[in-house]
């Protein structure tokens, strides 16, 4: 019998093409979460972003195997104990964010160095007026914790800028655009030396509220911190305080422990704090290349051992 996938998430013709192409005789559903119920019985893959609630969908699908996210982070899954104790395989589509999230996390930077979020406001108010505290990125330290596909990335373009770049992952491996790399048990050596940290860490036990205050207490007062990650990897009332304190210079957030970020968090009246809505990694090429990574793996499967991007369910990445 033909293997059955379900895609929760709308899929062009050129995507769905590239995934006939790949397995042609795979029947292919694709459905809005709710109206997906009279496929959930035959599905045996599925295709979701990581903010989809499994649980409704487990009971009903029992001969579901394999779930491709369609994102990095899939800690949303993995809080499901149902699904993260289940045989279920699941893959993500790490790899794909890194061109965006690293000119995204450019932007941040530069428009923080060269005072463009000012410049933008005296703009608006019809106002020239000379700009303080104008700098350069060139030959400052750049920190990159968790330097996974996505800070190799970042590591790369802020290296064509001059800057000297740590990293710091978890093991020792070969990072050409890397100047020093230190394991996770070093990073308070690492945070004192840096004048922009960057956060592409996965959320997992050992990470979440990894940056507090004694971390924010660790670093320059003049550094920049940016959080491309997930957002309980940062105690964000530590955050605003660091920075209403002036204990560090600034900070671009593009993630939040609370999504969409509630009026009444302290982070909205944060000095020197640049907000983006969780967008560090879009681009209008994402679903192209999500797919890629799927089809590949769809040519393999279910032979795991020659699969990319699985994830350890109990590791959390």
């Amino acid at each position: 019998m033909n293997k059955q996938i379900l895609s929760l998430h709308p899929l062009r013709d050129a995507q769905i093409e590239t995934i006939k192409t790949a397995v042609p005789d795979v029947l292919l559903h694709i459905a809005k979460p709710e109206d997906a119920a009279p496929y959930f019985a035959d599905a045996e893959i599925l295709l979701a972003f990581g903010q989809t609630n499994l649980a409704p969908i487990l009971p009903q699908a029992p001969k579901l195997r394999w779930v491709q996210a369609l994102t990095a982070g899939v800690d949303e899954f993995l809080a499901l104990d149902a699904f993260r104790e289940s045989e279920i395989l699941l893959t993500n589509v790490r790899g794909i964010h890194g061109i965006p999230i690293a000119e995204h996390v450019l932007g941040m930077i530069l428009a923080k160095t060269r005072g463009l979020l000012t410049a933008h406001d005296n703009q608006r108010s019809k106002r020239w007026k000379g700009l303080r505290g104008v700098d350069e990125v060139y030959g400052k330290t750049a920190a990159i914790v968790g330097l996974g596909s996505v800070g190799s990335v970042i590591a790369n373009r802020l290296k064509a800028m001059g800057m000297t770049v740590l990293g710091v992952k978890q093991s020792m491996t070969e990072e050409p655009d890397v100047d020093k790399l230190y394991q996770h048990s070093a990073l308070f050596e690492v945070l004192p030396q840096a004048d922009f940290v960057i956060v592409t860490l996965p959320l997992t036990p050992e990470t979440r509220n990894l940056f507090s205050q004694k971390a924010f207490e660790a670093m320059k007062p003049s550094a920049f911190f940016v959080n491309v990650a997930r957002g309980p990897i940062v105690n964000e009332d530590d955050l605003a305080e660091a920075l209403r304190t002036g204990k560090i210079g600034g900070a671009g957030l593009d993630v939040f422990c609370e999504e969409p970020l509630p009026e009444s968090s302290p982070l909205w009246d944060a000095p020197n704090l640049l907000i983006t809505p969780h967008h560090a990694a879009t681009s209008p090429r994402y679903m192209e290349r999500a797919v890629e990574v799927f089809a590949e793996n769809l040519k393999a499967y279910p032979d795991a051992s020659k699969m990319k991007n699985i994830i350890d369910k109990k590791r959390g990445y």
